[in-house]
């Protein structure tokens, strides 16, 4: 009888599942183990933006290698260790969360173009009043697929522009280019 007991037991483990030893007929689920996500500061994101600018030279155009965002990775980890409020930031989110802010300063750049119809400023955002509100909802909604991503920076700016300015590779406009 012990030797079948111990048989289930070993199988319950191998599946994964704590046997409660007060009732075991009915194991527990294994005990979950969460990561703290990353959560990103303005300040968390120009060292990530400073540090890719010191590395600018590893940069293919406008993309890192892998070395680079391990790096990157244990420069934040480094400066900013991971703590109850907040995960460590690892190659992949660092990559991520330039990606990220790339996004958002195309975003922006489309918006700083005279074609958008906004002043935009990278303090106040595209400083929408109500006399202009209805022209933002029509940027925004009516053409949503363009402009989607357009909406966070209604009057909310976006400081990193210059950063990320300066990080991407130049791209010549023009008419005889």
């Amino acid at each position: 009888m012990s030797g079948s007991s111990a048989g289930s037991t070993c199988s319950l483990h191998s599946h994964g599942l704590t046997i409660n030893p007060l009732d075991l007929w009915n194991p527990l689920p294994p005990p979950r183990t969460c990561k703290k996500a990353a959560v990103w500061t303005t300040e968390e994101e120009g060292t990530l933006l400073d540090f890719l600018a010191s590395h600018l030279s590893q940069a293919s155009n406008g993309n890192f290698k892998k070395v680079t965002w391990n790096a990157t990775a244990a420069h934040m980890a480094h400066n900013y260790p991971p703590g109850p409020d907040n995960g460590n930031k690892t190659a992949e989110l660092c990559e991520q969360k330039f990606k990220a802010l790339k996004k958002s300063y195309y975003t922006i750049a489309n918006l700083k173009s005279v074609a958008s119809g906004f002043a935009y400023d990278d303090k106040h955002g595209a400083m929408i009043l109500l006399d202009n509100a209805n022209l933002w909802d029509q940027y925004v909604k009516v053409m949503y697929q363009a402009h989607k991503d357009a909406k966070p920076f209604r009057n909310s700016g976006f400081p990193h522009f210059i950063s990320i300015e300066l990080l991407l590779p130049s791209h010549g406009q023009g008419q005889f280019i």
